[in-house]
């Protein structure tokens, strides 16, 4: 009985050992396509007839198994914008009035794009999609990816990873702007990935606009470390944008 009670207690020590494990992550960008497709059970470009590039890829291996979290963009259409001139008028050296001068305005481009995410679990040398993660832009909608703040992690150090996905919902009308931060994490009461968000709103130029931030009910659910995690992520974003 002794000798049953202290391998159970060995087993369990173990698992739990095993669980608190570092987890173990990479990153690839398109210039390390080559090399992620000689280490994986899928190609970088994962889905691209459907979903378009892929712009950066997270590898995490942990007890929990080898997640992917993978980033992709799909140009519709692209309008290119020409740099062009305007005359400055004022007064002159010699007094009079005229063109005192020219401003020059940048060329620029405009892409009509969709955003996807994927979160993919390889196993037994296939992947099972876990997650997807699409928003549509349009002629007046363009939503990016900010990648600094996109990254797997494990802020409570119990060796089971998290996703964290955070975008910019830009756009030219009067309407608030969102930064949005979605945080994939795992159900500890069933096999799946639970989805929590949170959403600070910048204002657009409405004299009655005010920034302000909201949370919804899994995102509040969760443990106050990676509620500490998200919580800097937005603050940092908003210093960034205040420094513009």
């Amino acid at each position: 009985m002794n000798i049953l009670v202290i391998s159970l207690c060995l087993l369990i020590s173990s698992k739990i050992s095993a669980q608190s494990q570092p987890l173990k992550i990479n990153i690839f960008y398109p210039k390390d396509s080559l090399k992620f497709n000689e280490e994986s059970d899928f190609e970088f470009n994962y889905e691209y007839n459907l979903y378009g590039k892929t712009t950066l890829i997270y590898r995490a291996r942990s007890n929990w198994g080898e997640y992917h979290f993978v980033f992709k963009k799909k140009i519709k259409n692209i309008e290119k914008f020409e740099s062009d001139s305007a005359n400055v008028y004022g007064t002159k050296l010699d007094g009079s009035w005229g063109v005192v001068r020219k401003d020059y305005n940048e060329s620029y481009t405009i892409t009509d794009h969709n955003l996807y995410a994927f979160i993919l679990l390889s196993e037994h040398g296939s992947v099972v999609e876990k997650v997807k993660f699409q928003d549509f832009g349009n002629i007046v909608y363009f939503p990016e990816f900010d990648y600094p703040n996109c990254f797997i992690s494990d802020e409570n150090k119990d060796g089971i990873p998290e996703f964290y996905l955070s975008y910019i919902g830009n756009s030219d009308g009067l309407d608030a702007k969102a930064y949005k931060q979605i945080i994939y994490t795992f159900s500890k009461t069933k096999p799946e990935i639970v989805k929590s968000k949170a959403t600070a709103f910048y204002p657009a130029g409405n004299p009655e606009d005010e920034y302000y931030e909201e949370f919804d009910l899994n995102w509040k659910q969760l443990p106050e470390i990676i509620q500490k995690r998200s919580k800097k992520i937005l603050k940092d974003y908003k210093k960034q944008i205040e420094t513009y």
